[in-house]
């Protein structure tokens, strides 16, 4: 190794010594490609002493005062290639200009996706011997990326264990606990320097968490002046993409501005699954001024309206008698034209200011960002009154539903070969009759009248309509985070941050098709109580409502969640070893807010619930054992206690406040051992992970056929487990070629028989409550196997061509929990109890891309990416089993189980290409 910083040290000062900058005006750290400057980049210096520099705004980076002698300078950016090189320090002596060679880039696929990013795990100033992350970990690429394809959730969790930052900025929705990408989608010239943590491993932006730790800055001083105009094309969800981003850079009097827009488009013609239209906008505006040399401040606004339809799973009996994996349940014709019923339309935009503050003499970082969350987010779904099911894959219209989903002795072969022939050769029954619902609404004519005999309304009453279902957003949050290097071996970190949200969740009348009116009233406690009208009220404040369109109607109540997190960090770091550890309080507090008193629970449904608070810790620790410069190993074990969210928390919050009894933080144990390789032609990681996840609480609402209704299922006390390795590697066969690998191998399961509450939605009584016996059967929605092979030709005409080979396999379908109880289990076969294994399968993935330097700073780049290059339209990306199970009387008169319904499945798409082509000047 010594020999090899000698010759980086004599070849960088006899190439760089002619354009060296002196120390009082800074020296310049650049691109070796287009030459402009990489601000933000980190310098850490190893020698008589140690250091930590962060180059300014402009590039530029000077050396504090320093005693004279042999240094080591390791140079790392978010988007580069880590470079090392021995400075010799002297008085008067001109400091060396940086030059860095950027990573590869990677071809785009989809927005919604997560893309692969060149995130910096920045090395600190304490570093004896660095671990240069400047570029991603090569399995967290394939994660990413690759196996994004088959929906692949790393160590096989969801995604509410891992966090997703904006800016320091948690922005998980607090509902659902999901991640939000989709906010700032189509943003990804703006949104590409990311620092990423997998599992506890330290990062400056908060404590982590036990998945993926993710954070997005946007900072327009952090891009060299630039403009880059983009047009893409694919076959995928979007057809058209155009993009345009303009980044000034810092003048000369410290302001810097970077706008982006984009807009992507398709009508659903070219799109791989029919009617998956597409029509989104994604803008960005924000200005950055230098107060001094220590303080910035920041204002930014980020937006992506998007409207696109929706494609919906379906089971393998529609899809063969469809003739296609990707048959989308969700559309039909129109007056001769394709509509969708599932139409997703949201616009939430993101406003943040922010402050940084960076002293380079005392070491001192602290950065603050107060945000603001707002907008709209809907989904349609067909909704219908006392007339039949539209939905054309619904199980009444399958010819299963005359065979084996029968009633036993009741089969008719003759039926079902006359509903099959019907999907071959009737579009009307296949796909949703759009025409036949507008001429059964304008049929409709009828007097509605209240209870006293009074007319309401008369005309057209809607039996079909389109409602549109809001959960509307609007989130304050801030975020304060301090990095503190008091002594050159010991670094601390903490942060502050607090979350409110409000969201309200509604219905509104999308489309009457047809019809004139809808009377709003609750059908399931009209039918279950006719006598008594006062149950059927939606609204007792305001009874017998007649709605139109743009009407709220059906329900209508806020969700309040409020968090507040406190953290620190403190990381120890010696020649050989390097140790930190981690303490976290979280504060979690909701309630529902309802704004209908329903005439099922007038005492219950209107107004504010009681306020349900938990109080969590988080402690984590971890060390780095340094073999040399090149190997390591890494340790880490976290425990954490995770709060539920607001959806598994409250029971039925479309109708009441009723909420968990004695709801429970879940408990998080988690432990990881890895080796890391960072040799010149090899770099690579091999982990061994365990964890264990203990009372989760999760709430399900489907149609109980038992019941004839409605039902809620409150599940407690689910334990899972976690267990598996992850390998990947990265060499450098030849100065042009590149091989990559990647595999992961899981065993994720349930570890205990959770508990189960019933109720339904028109009573709060208990009508069921017993053990679901899942210990030991397989979590479900993830490859537990994947895997990926790869070579990368780099040409030294600047291009790249390469392909990946990818596997993957140990799939299973989500399990419903109403077949393993032990109703169930007594009254079905023993072959329900297992979920259902996806079949295993192959893909392989081709790109190439091509970068022209037209003049100096102007590119000319082509990106083309094609997936799935064998046509393999026969593995599958998931499957869930379907909440109902089919009953048949006993000789009691009791409604006794006999027939699960078939699990729904989703496909991986066949061939699919995304070109991308941009112009940099």
């Amino acid at each position: 190794m010594n020999k090899t910083i000698t010759v980086l040290a004599l070849a960088s000062c006899l190439s760089l010594g002619a354009v060296a900058q002196n120390s009082s005006s800074g020296a310049l750290v650049r691109d070796s490609k287009s030459g402009l400057s990489v601000p933000g980049a980190r310098i850490s210096l190893h020698g008589p002493t140690t250091r930590l520099i962060v180059v300014d705004a402009r590039g530029l980076y000077q050396l504090p005062q320093l005693p004279e002698g042999r240094y080591t300078l390791t140079v790392t950016a978010p988007g580069y290639e880590a470079k090392q090189l021995v400075y010799i320090h002297s008085l008067g002596k001109a400091l060396p200009l940086l030059e860095l060679v950027p990573l590869p880039s990677t071809p785009e696929r989809y927005d919604e996706l997560l893309i692969a990013d060149d995130s910096d795990n920045a090395v600190s100033g304490g570093d004896r011997v660095s671990l240069l992350t400047s570029s991603k970990d090569p399995f967290l690429s394939a994660s990413s990326y690759v196996f994004s394809t088959a929906r692949f959730r790393a160590r096989g969790y969801d995604s509410p264990y891992s966090s997703q930052m904006l800016n320091g900025v948690e922005m998980n929705d607090l509902n659902s606990g999901y991640s939000a990408w989709s906010l700032w989608g189509g943003l990804n010239d703006v949104t590409r320097l990311q620092q990423t943590s997998q599992s506890f491993e330290p990062i400056v932006s908060g404590i982590g968490s036990v998945g993926i730790t993710n954070n997005v800055t946007i900072r327009p001083s952090q891009l060299g002046a630039q403009r880059r105009l983009t047009y893409s094309n694919s076959n995928r969800t979007y057809s058209n993409r155009f993009a345009f981003t303009w980044s000034t850079g810092e003048n000369k009097r410290g302001w810097s501005l970077l706008a982006s827009v984009v807009r992507r488009s398709g009508d659903g013609q070219y799109s791989y699954v029919r009617g998956q239209f597409y029509d989104a906008w994604s803008y960005f505006l924000g200005i950055e001024k230098r107060l001094d040399e220590s303080n910035h401040i920041s204002l930014m606004a980020l937006g992506a309206p998007t409207r696109r339809g929706v494609a919906s799973a379906s089971t393998q009996e529609a899809y063969d008698l469809a003739g296609s994996n990707f048959y989308n349940p969700n559309i039909g014709r129109q007056a001769g034209a394709w509509r969708n019923a599932r139409v997703r339309d949201s616009h939430e935009p993101i406003v943040q200011l922010s402050h940084y503050f960076n002293d380079l003499q005392r070491h001192l970082q602290i950065s603050t960002t107060m945000s603001y969350r707002f907008g709209y987010n809907s989904y349609s779904a067909l909704n219908w009154y006392n007339a039949p099911d539209p939905r054309p894959d619904y199980y009444r219209y399958l010819p299963s539903y005359f065979t084996r989903m029968a009633t036993p002795g009741s089969q008719d072969p003759e039926a079902a070969a006359r509903y099959a022939e019907l999907w071959h050769s009737d579009p009307n029954t296949r796909y949703i009759d759009w025409d036949r619902m507008y001429a059964i609404n304008r049929g409709n004519m009828t007097t509605v009248r209240n209870a006293a005999g009074e007319a309401l309304a008369t005309g057209r009453r809607a039996l079909y309509m389109v409602e549109d279902r809001h959960t509307d957003q609007r989130e304050f949050a801030w975020a304060s985070t301090i990095a503190w290097q008091p002594l050159k071996q010991l670094e601390l970190n903490g942060g502050l941050s607090y979350r409110h949200n409000r969201t309200e969740n509604f219905a509104v009348v999308g489309d009457l098709l047809g019809a004139d009116f809808v009377y709003d009233v609750d059908k399931f406690a009209e039918r279950d109580f006719g006598g008594d009208a006062s149950k059927s009220q939606v609204d007792l404040n305001h009874p017998d409502r007649i709605v139109q369109r743009g009407d709220r109607f059906g329900h209508d109540y806020e969700a309040q969640t409020s968090r507040f997190v406190a953290w620190g960090q403190a990381t120890y770091k010696l020649s050989k070893l390097d140790v930190y550890g981690a303490l976290g309080y979280t504060h979690t507090a909701m309630q529902r807010d309802g704004k209908q008193r329903r005439g099922l629970f007038p005492d219950n449904s209107y107004g504010l619930s009681d306020r349900v608070k938990f109080n969590d810790l988080t402690a984590k620790a971890g060390a780095i054992y340094k073999l040399n410069g090149h190997h390591y190993l890494q340790a880490n074990l976290a425990y954490v206690e995770q709060a539920p969210t607001f959806r598994n928390v409250f029971i039925s919050p479309r109708t009441r406040n009723s909420y968990v009894e004695n709801p429970q933080s879940e408990r998080i144990l988690s432990a990881e051992a890895s080796y890391q390789v960072r040799l010149p032609w090899l770099r690579g990681r091999l982990t061994g992970f365990y964890a264990q996840i203990a009372d989760h609480t999760q709430a399900m609402n489907f149609y109980d056929d038992s019941q004839a209704s409605f039902s809620n299922y409150i599940l407690t006390g689910i334990d899972t487990r976690h267990l598996g390795m992850e390998l990947g590697l990265e060499a450098k066969l030849s100065p042009t070629l590149t091989a990559n690998a990647a595999l992961a191998l899981g065993q994720y399961q349930y570890a205990s028989n959770p508990s189960y509450v019933q109720t339904i939605d028109n009573s709060e009584k208990i009508v069921d409550r017993d053990v679901i016996y899942w210990k030991g059967l397989q979590v479900g929605g993830t490859p537990q196997t994947a895997a990926t092979v790869g070579l990368t030709y780099y040409a030294p005409w600047y291009a790249n061509f390469g392909i990946n080979a990818n596997y993957f396999g140990r799939n299973y379908v989500s399990m419903a929990p109403a077949l393993r109880t032990d109703r169930a289990r007594a009254a079905l076969d023993q072959g329900y109890i297992h979920p259902e294994r996806l079949r295993d399968g192959f893909t392989v993935d081709v790109f190439a891309s091509y970068s022209w330097r037209i003049k100096y700073g102007t590119f000319l780049r082509f990106n083309l990416s094609v997936s799935n290059v064998l046509n393999n339209k026969q593995l599958p990306s998931g499957g869930f089993e379907q909440l109902r199970v089919r009953t048949q009387r006993d000789e009691s008169g009791q409604q006794i189980p006999f027939r699960p319904f078939d699990s729904k499945l989703s496909y991986v798409y066949g061939t699919t290409f995304f070109l991308n082509t941009t112009l940099q000047f």
